[in-house]
């Protein structure tokens, strides 16, 4: 019986949820749910000055960006801001930012926030996973990094639909 109680207790340890619950970090990386005032699962509507980027057939998601962003994150630049839409839902957000100054400051300050990361199999990539966002920095080659948030709800709800029966084919 003691086994059985410590095999769970590993088990519930080891699960997203049971981490994003100890760190305070990822909790506040819930607690932001998204980037500046966009917040992750907010509807198209409640968003001004969007002009459509680009659009994904592979996961149903529309790309869009502020014509009046805000090109800095503290003291570093970033080149592009885009945010993409599933179901007129906001999903994800992506940072673009070139420069090893500005991929290293913006590093830095994810650091800063959300403590140490979880390194990705990738060449240069980090993750923050809290219950529910996805924090991740992806910096290929050396001088270009890409800060994606996703919402973790939106991105299993478009994966489970995928699956379904007679859903829309992947690319």
């Amino acid at each position: 019986m003691k086994n059985v109680a410590a095999l769970a207790l590993l088990l519930a340890l080891a699960t997203p949820v049971a981490a994003a619950k100890k760190s305070p970090a990822l909790r506040v990386l819930d607690q932001r749910n998204g980037f500046r005032t966009a917040k992750l699962g907010s509807d198209i509507r409640s968003f001004r000055y969007l002009t459509p980027e680009r659009s994904d057939a592979s996961t149903q998601t529309t790309y869009y960006i502020n014509t009046r962003e805000n090109l800095r994150m503290g003291a570093y630049k970033v080149t592009g801001i885009s945010y993409g839409f599933y179901k007129d839902k906001l999903c994800s957000i992506e940072v673009r930012v070139m420069g090893d100054v500005n991929c290293r400051g913006i590093h830095d300050l994810l650091v800063s926030d959300y403590g140490p990361s979880q390194r990705l199999p990738q060449v240069k990539s980090e993750q923050w996973e809290g219950q529910q966002v996805t924090l991740r920095y992806t910096e290929v080659p050396q001088g270009f990094a890409t800060v994606t948030v996703t919402s973790n709800a939106l991105t299993e709800q478009r994966l489970a639909e995928r699956k379904a029966p007679g859903s829309y084919p992947s690319a």
